[in-house]
């Protein structure tokens, strides 16, 4: 996507400053309408956050939803959960996978319709940003592994919803375009300027998206830390997130405008931080476009 010109980059400066507080005066008035999770996964989580929580009942509430119960049969069945022989009932695969990676597949399975939107003006806005949010939550994840953060799923979470604030600051965008359409047959604004609108101010929507999915905390506050290195916590969840965030840019996983020699930086930063060796960024790197289009 071209570079914003600089009366562009003025308008999205005022727009996403007047975006954020409306969106933010909204959170604290509980009138914004941030999503909810399906009725299904809510009530698993409830059970899964027990520590004698009764897998019996989880299958019986996955059985009732046949496309969240598909998602977990593939997951478990999928080369990165090593199962040994094909896994044919929820059962078995609430089994084997355990609390932490059920709870991460249905918080993807409830993040995946916001952040491919069927509306088109959003779709437009935010296209690709399921495939860039998934990458780097891989990422994120395999290098959680790697520096020994102690619960790696907590990174796979922050990498996913990083960006969710944006879609849904774009169904206020599009809400206050529809409002003006009747004053003026003219576009509002350009979908170059949306898109810069969106990645100034999506950043405490998504954490306020985070905090109502009871996400936990150390994923929330890597959501809302990871604009910056944290040169204090070197192996910080929002350092994993943002370098991250920014090999994933460098692969072309992305939706929108990049700064090559921005990106390259930030890679260079985050390499420091982390002590990530060339060979382990290569391994971290193979294969991961076809791993995302996996999902």
């Amino acid at each position: 996507m071209s570079q914003a010109q600089p009366a562009e980059s003025g308008t999205a400066a005022r727009v996403a400053a007047q975006l954020e507080q409306i969106a933010l005066a909204r959170i604290e008035q509980d009138r914004l309408a941030l999503p909810a999770l399906p009725a299904v996964a809510t009530k698993c989580l409830e059970l899964l956050r027990k520590n004698d929580f009764s897998s019996k009942k989880v299958t019986d509430l996955i059985e009732t939803d046949p496309i969240l119960a598909v998602r977990i049969l593939r997951t478990a069945n999928s080369a990165a959960f090593g199962a040994r022989q094909p896994i044919t009932n929820i059962h078995h695969a609430v089994t084997h996978l355990g609390a932490n990676k059920l709870k991460t597949v249905m918080m993807e399975a409830a993040a995946r319709p916001i952040l491919e939107s069927r509306d088109s003006r959003i779709a437009d806005a935010t296209r690709g940003l399921w495939e860039h949010s998934v990458a780097v939550a891989l990422l994120s994840r395999d290098l959680a592994v790697v520096v020994g953060v102690a619960e790696p799923e907590d990174a796979y979470l922050a990498g996913l919803l990083h960006d969710v604030g944006k879609p849904v600051l774009a169904m206020l965008l599009l809400e206050a375009e529809n409002m003006m359409a009747s004053r003026s047959s003219k576009e509002w604004i350009d979908s170059t300027v949306w898109v810069e609108t969106l990645q100034r101010s999506h950043r405490n929507v998504g954490v306020a998206v985070a905090k109502k999915w009871a996400v936990p905390e150390a994923a929330v506050k890597a959501i809302a830390d990871c604009g910056d290195y944290d040169s204090g916590e070197r192996n910080s969840v929002a350092n994993l997130v943002r370098f991250a965030n920014a090999v994933a840019k460098k692969m072309g996983l992305y939706v929108g405008k990049t700064d090559t020699d921005d990106t390259e930086t930030l890679i260079m930063i985050g390499r420091s931080l982390l002590n990530i060796e060339d060979d382990q960024l290569a391994r971290l790197a193979t294969g991961l476009a076809d791993r995302v289009r996996s999902r």
